[in-house]
């Protein structure tokens, strides 16, 4: 219908008023009660020039208000038709625990409810355990402001914001996981036990997950986390590295901060007065730090004196810890606390020879030269002991049985000692397998570029190819370590600690794929459905591993269920038996454990 009013501005010609709808009036326009001519090229309207007024136009929401907000999340979860994709234009925050952006920067806030249960969910995982994570400070800090994490100074905020995001990645709550299914707790058998397929559950928190890591990116910026050190921002610095893991990207700036802060904060230590237990953590740690290294082929950032600077004195060399070890065994009745006492030996030398791997055999500049052969021999030697050690203290299983190892047998221990020692068990096993496939995968690139001319460069690449068939060889041995061990899994070790390892044991399983081999694959299948309740895996891997499994399968994969591991997400680690790991050999036994 024609605009009878007509159009005074000269600029709209009389027909536009039949192909478009008049613009909304101008505040200005609104405010005095007059008729406002708007335009639709942006440029002021001819009353606000007249009168020399900044014309601007704030948009009206017609419709139902909204209900106010109280920012607690909904006892029940939003119908489907409330549930829609984050985006950066804007999400229906109100239906997943979040309260609406007040700012154009659209920042998340995050109710006070939601907050607290992110940060019970963070116990569970090993990342809780990092000496510069300061937990019982930053529960203070928050249970201070009733959980509003926007309250906290800058510093802490970052921190809590790391601490969500990374809880986020194995929450059951449906403002997290969304529309759906979901657990009642981490103990529920019914979802987490072994052959389920968790992946839909990654699926569904993705979108969250993605959205609180970059949020927690974005403040860590604005507060410049990187470049003032303290145990908060080396802690933030830490989980940050974490949560950019899926970037893929060539540098690690959190990761240069990281260890840049923890050598400032080292340097003031005082000598006379380590802690041992904070030791043996700070040991775990960097060995997790260099294994993710070189999973990726990135050099290890923590030096020789870095270790010795954090983690106090250099244990005995590997040779006289595997005899030690080995006149224990002879002299004194198996006992699990030896375990304990050798741990935190075996990560500082499993850290010691990552950095030898890098440096020497797949670094950048290693892999311009021609192939150290020696140090691959001495590589490999130093594994075998490695892998000697672990035997003496944890026999190999018999056949046909979950764990015949006399230390996992029932007995009066604590269930927390049996756990202790399922992660010492886990740690030794999937550090080996982690440095034989980067080596293996050197060894193949290598072999793969190698010439086939006449002469001695043809004679160095068959010594190549010997030599990446005999650590093929050790890789599938390990592998198969690895795939025992994936019967009683721990779901936030493999999920936060060995996802890595795990897709790599994976994809070499199926680049080396042998039919006898059948049922190691059929676990590593299993295993990346458990994973992906957190994470969604490589697209199309386990579709790959179960299609090998159905041609080649001759009889379904026994699964065992030790009524002492069947919770999936086990409770933290007791302090009191973590100090045993901070006790020397030949120390007596304690009492009751």
């Amino acid at each position: 219908m024609p605009n009878t009013r007509g159009s005074p501005n000269p600029n709209i010609p009389p027909e536009e008023g039949l192909k478009k709808k008049k613009p909304p009036a101008c505040d200005s326009c609104k405010a005095r009660r007059v008729l406002c001519h708007p335009t639709t090229d942006g440029t002021p309207c001819p009353r606000c020039i007249e009168k020399g007024t900044k014309c601007t136009t704030t948009p009206v929401t017609r419709g139902r208000p909204p209900k106010k907000h109280l920012g607690v999340v909904p006892a029940t979860p939003p119908s489907a038709s409330e549930s829609e994709p984050l985006s950066s234009t804007g999400s229906p925050y109100d239906s997943i625990g979040l309260l609406p952006p007040q700012e154009s920067t659209r920042l998340l806030e995050l109710s006070p409810e939601l907050v607290h249960h992110l940060f019970e969910c963070f116990a569970h995982l090993p990342q809780y355990s990092h000496p510069m994570f300061r937990g019982n400070i930053l529960r203070k800090a928050l249970s201070s402001v009733s959980w509003k994490i926007h309250q906290l100074t800058p510093q802490q905020r970052v921190l809590a914001h790391c601490v969500v995001a990374l809880s986020a990645s194995i929450s059951y709550d449906h403002a997290i996981l969304g529309i759906g299914p979901q657990p009642a707790s981490f103990a529920d058998r019914s979802v987490f036990m072994q052959g389920a397929d968790l992946r839909s559950y990654g699926v569904r928190r993705a979108p969250m997950y993605r959205a609180l890591c970059a949020q927690a990116l974005r403040l860590a910026c604005e507060a410049g986390i990187l470049l003032e050190p303290s145990e908060d921002n080396a802690a933030s610095c830490f989980f940050m590295q974490f949560l950019e893991i899926e970037k893929e990207a060539t540098s690690r700036p959190w990761a240069v901060a990281y260890f840049s802060h923890v050598r400032a904060i080292a340097a003031s230590w005082n000598d006379t007065n380590v802690d041992p237990l904070h030791a043996v953590m700070w040991n775990s740690f960097l060995m997790l730090e260099a294994l993710e290294t070189i999973g990726s082929r990135h050099p290890v950032l923590i030096s020789h004196n870095d270790q010795l600077l954090i983690s106090g004195n250099e244990p005995l060399p590997l040779q006289n810890l595997f005899e030690t070890v080995q006149t224990t065994m002879r002299t004194a009745k198996l006992q699990p606390h030896t375990v304990f006492r050798i741990m935190p030996s075996v990560f500082f030398h499993i850290t010691r020879l990552c950095r030898q791997l890098s440096e020497a055999i797949i670094g950048d500049f290693a892999r311009r030269q021609p192939l150290n052969e020696t140090a691959v021999t001495e590589f490999l030697s130093e594994l075998t002991l490695l892998h000697s050690i672990r035997c003496l203290v944890f026999p190999p299983d018999e056949p046909n049985t979950a764990s015949a190892d006399p230390l996992f047998q029932g007995s009066p221990q604590t269930r927390s000692t049996h756990l202790h020692l399922r992660a010492s068990a886990g740690t030794m096993v999937f550090s080996r397998t982690t440095m034989l496939l980067a080596l293996h995968r050197e060894l193949a690139h290598r072999a793969a570029r190698a010439p086939t001319t006449m002469g001695q460069v043809a004679w160095a690449a068959e010594r190549v190819e010997l030599l990446r068939r005999q650590v093929r060889e050790l890789a599938f041995f390990a592998v198969e370590e690895i795939a025992h061990t994936l019967l009683v899994p721990s779901l936030p070790h493999l999920t936060h600690a060995y996802r890595g390892a795990l897709v790599a044991c994976a994809q070499f399983c199926l680049d080396e794929a042998e039919p006898e081999r059948v049922g190691v694959i059929e676990a590593f299948a299993g295993a990346l459905k458990l994973v992906g309740y957190s994470w969604t895996p490589p697209a199309g891997l386990v579709e790959r591993l179960e299609a090998y499994v159905d041609t080649h399968r001759v009889a379904p994969l026994q699964l065992f269920e030790i009524s002492t591991w069947r919770d999936m997400f086990p409770a933290p680690l007791a302090s009191d038996l973590m100090e045993l790991f901070a006790m020397p050999l030949g120390q007596p036994e304690p009492e009751g454990l």
